[in-house]
């Protein structure tokens, strides 16, 4: 299920990460469908890291305890402070902050699959 989790957020963080590349070069601003789309994302996120705190408390720990526990706890901030800080900007190249952004949490939800799959 995990696995399952993990490919379904970095599917939809890498077509947000496209949508909002393309909603930068096309020069447009962040608009309500872009939005809803981090939401989807964001809730997607925020269930895999239940399903993972729900495994890290039934005693399934991964090796490097402190960098899952900070990736559980972190991960679920860093869209809503790139949407936050994509609103506050609204120049034309606020969308690639939503770009960087969900680039950036594929890259950790492939990790925390990695922390999990090796354990003590």
């Amino acid at each position: 299920m995990t696995s399952a989790l993990v490919a379904a957020v970095s599917a939809l963080a890498l077509v947000m990460a496209a949508w909002t590349g393309l909603a930068a070069a096309r020069a447009r601003r962040v608009g309500t469908a872009s939005l809803v789309g981090l939401a989807v994302v964001e809730v997607t996120l925020l269930v895999l890291v239940v399903v993972l705190a729900v495994d890290a408390l039934d005693g399934t720990r991964p090796v490097e305890t402190a960098t899952a526990v900070a990736y559980l706890v972190l991960a679920p901030f860093l869209l809503p402070a790139a949407a936050l800080w994509s609103l506050a900007d609204r120049s034309r190249y606020s969308p690639l902050v939503l770009t960087v952004a969900c680039l950036g949490l594929a890259v950790v939800a492939y990790r925390m699959l990695l922390l999990w799959q090796v354990q003590q």
